[in-house]
């Protein structure tokens, strides 16, 4: 019975260090702060801009990115300091791909919702002209 176990205990081991290797690419729901409205944004930087299956590093999918000047639509951002947003690219000739991506790479074009005030058509213009001038980010 011993052998048995000492035999087993290396496979047993690996397993173990497999399955805490990979990272646990879930969203906890109360981190995400839904934006009231969606965000239109532009990729901006260079190089590619990855998409995450979760707002984690670990969490990166590297099939799948997007180039500067493509257009994104936000629909929530990630944790207090808005560092991820979830967006959804459309390609012209494709599906529609969503995930995690960087706020930082993001420049704010303009928004859409049903709910739209003159006030908030006036906070967004200001928040478009801002990102124009090289602001990037969610729009404050």
């Amino acid at each position: 019975m011993l052998k048995i176990f000492l035999v087993l205990l290396p496979s047993l081991f690996i397993i173990n260090t497999a399955s805490a290797a990979k990272p646990v690419c879930e969203v906890n729901p109360q981190m995400e702060g839904h934006l009231s409205e969606n965000y239109e944004y532009q990729v901006a930087g260079s190089g590619r801009l990855y998409f995450y299956a979760a707002p984690d590093e670990k969490c990166i999918d590297k099939k799948v990115f997007v180039i500067p000047g493509d257009s994104l639509t936000a629909y929530t951002e990630f944790g207090t300091d808005g560092k991820w947003t979830s967006v959804a690219y459309n390609p012209k000739n494709g599906e529609t791909v969503s995930g995690w991506v960087r706020t930082e790479r993001l420049r704010f074009v303009g928004a859409s919702g049903m709910n739209m005030t003159p006030e908030k058509v006036k906070f967004y213009q200001k928040a478009a002209a801002a990102a124009k001038a090289g602001r990037l980010g969610i729009p404050r």
